[in-house]
């Protein structure tokens, strides 16, 4: 009888230790690493020295009869509230890894994208700018790419806290190929799969309505073909953040700027992309619109107006720029007028 008792009692405690919610830290949470290749005795030793849970023994013991042939998974977990050791080990068996989220926006370039994770700690700038610069992953494709800007396909992107930047990028070059470089068979104009790339990266920095896409690169491809200068600002910007003269702010004497991607100066597509385009402006890239037009103005509502010779654009210039200023600071003036009229 003593020996039932004994056992029903051991049982109850073990049940109760095992599955009693714990909180051991002081923190609002916790993040506990597990590394591969642990025992599991080390593991959960690990996880009682950080307050995630009670004791080492009893989870042992539980993992040994009740999860045998189960393994815990690697990666980084967050804890947050009183949890049961039962519980604690069910998370980790499940793979339930932290992920940071960051989202990658179409037309960022790669010292931006390298900012973004850089923020999150997913990363040091350092690896990034050496990750980023080395282009082996696309040589296959790009022979001629000096850096793998282009190819930092944008898209919400979540990785384990501490994963490094060789890693992330690895990641966002496979899902390039993934999304485009089955695609570049199909390339219509003539022009590699590296000056494609370019050519949207200038695309996606331009364009701000996703149907004029194709229009925008039939302008490009057009002044290549003819031998024009492409005269893309973006490129003058690209330019200027390399040789560290970026403010924000765009001058004409920045026009002038001594660099192979200042397309104002150099003929021809710049030595690669100036940022990394999204799937749409890569598919206007590799089959632009027929068109004959060599030139486009903003129109202020995020179109443009396309023409084929100078003098309509210069018409187009008159119309959707200059008198456009003309026009607001016409009505600025009016609304500073009566504003003083009426002693405001």
């Amino acid at each position: 009888m003593f020996a039932i008792l004994l056992s029903a009692g051991g049982t109850y405690f073990f049940w109760r230790a095992l599955t009693s919610p714990y909180k051991g830290f002081a923190e609002p949470s916790k993040l506990v690493q597990v590394r591969k290749g642990l025992r599991t005795s080390t593991i959960l030793r690990h996880l009682q020295s950080e307050g995630v849970i009670r004791d080492e023994y009893v989870p042992l013991v539980y993992i040994k009869l009740a999860r045998y042939g189960e393994s815990i998974k690697a990666g980084i977990y967050e804890f947050s509230r009183p949890e049961s050791a039962a519980a604690v080990i069910d998370k980790l068996i499940r793979g339930e890894v932290v992920l940071k989220s960051v989202t990658v926006r179409e037309g960022l370039d790669r010292f931006a994208v390298a900012t973004l994770f850089v923020a999150e700690h997913l990363g040091t700038a350092k690896e990034w700018q050496a990750a980023t610069s080395n282009a082996e992953p696309i040589r296959d494709i790009a022979p001629e790419a000096t850096s793998l800007e282009g190819y930092l396909f944008p898209d919400t992107y979540k990785f384990s806290p501490g994963t490094g930047a060789k890693t992330i990028v690895g990641a966002m070059v496979a899902n390039f190929r993934k999304h485009f470089a089955g695609e570049m068979a199909y390339i219509t104009t003539g022009l590699t799969p590296h000056q494609t790339v370019t050519l949207a990266s200038i695309v996606e920095t331009e364009a701000k309505l996703p149907q004029e896409r194709p229009l925008v690169a039939s302008v490009y491809l057009n002044r290549y073909r003819t031998n024009m200068l492409l005269g893309a600002d973006p490129t003058v910007i690209y330019a200027m953040k390399l040789a560290g003269r970026w403010d924000g702010n765009i001058r004409k004497a920045d026009l002038m700027i001594s660099s192979p991607y200042n397309t104002y100066r150099v003929h021809g597509f710049p030595p690669g992309p100036i940022a990394n385009p999204g799937l749409a402006s890569l598919r206007a890239a590799a089959a632009p619109a027929k068109t004959d037009y060599l030139y486009f103005v903003a129109r202020h509502d995020g179109s443009h107006a396309f023409s084929t010779n100078i003098a309509e654009h210069n018409r187009n210039v008159e119309i959707y720029q200059r008198q456009w200023f003309r026009d607001q600071r016409a009505a600025s003036q009016q609304v500073n007028g009566s504003t003083k009229t009426s002693g405001k």
